[in-house]
């Protein structure tokens, strides 16, 4: 089972990707790195918690799927999806060149899940 946090989407950041590797953002107590979830898409999130959950987020999230080489999940503007996790808390970025030279990033959400393998 996961649980929402209660925060809005918020773009954390809009210009250079080398700048955004720079960038260190604070979510709910939490200290993040571009660096830490920049290869981390959701589908990987699919192998470590049940189908249902995983298909909540997605339906909660407001994500489609993409299938092109490597399917992926990607926001309502065409970013894709990828995750953080620590501590039983999944943070859902939405990331992207939005524009030539220009990257977007957006914290999607926060969804709290206890039976989260430790590996990720």
């Amino acid at each position: 089972m996961v649980k929402k946090a209660e925060i809005p989407r918020q773009k954390l950041f809009d210009g250079d990707e080398e700048k955004c590797l720079k960038e260190v953002f604070e979510i709910k107590n939490q200290i993040i790195t571009l660096a830490d979830f920049y290869n981390n898409p959701l589908r990987a999130l699919q192998k470590s918690i049940d189908d249902e959950t995983f298909y909540a987020v997605i339906k909660e999230g407001n994500f489609n799927l993409i299938n092109t080489f490597n399917e992926k999940y990607v926001s309502e503007e065409g970013l894709e999806i990828i995750f953080f996790y620590n501590n039983g808390a999944i943070y859902l970025f939405s990331y992207g060149e939005y524009q030539p030279g220009r990257y977007i990033l957006y914290l999607e959400g926060v969804w709290y899940h206890q039976t989260l393998n430790k590996e990720n």
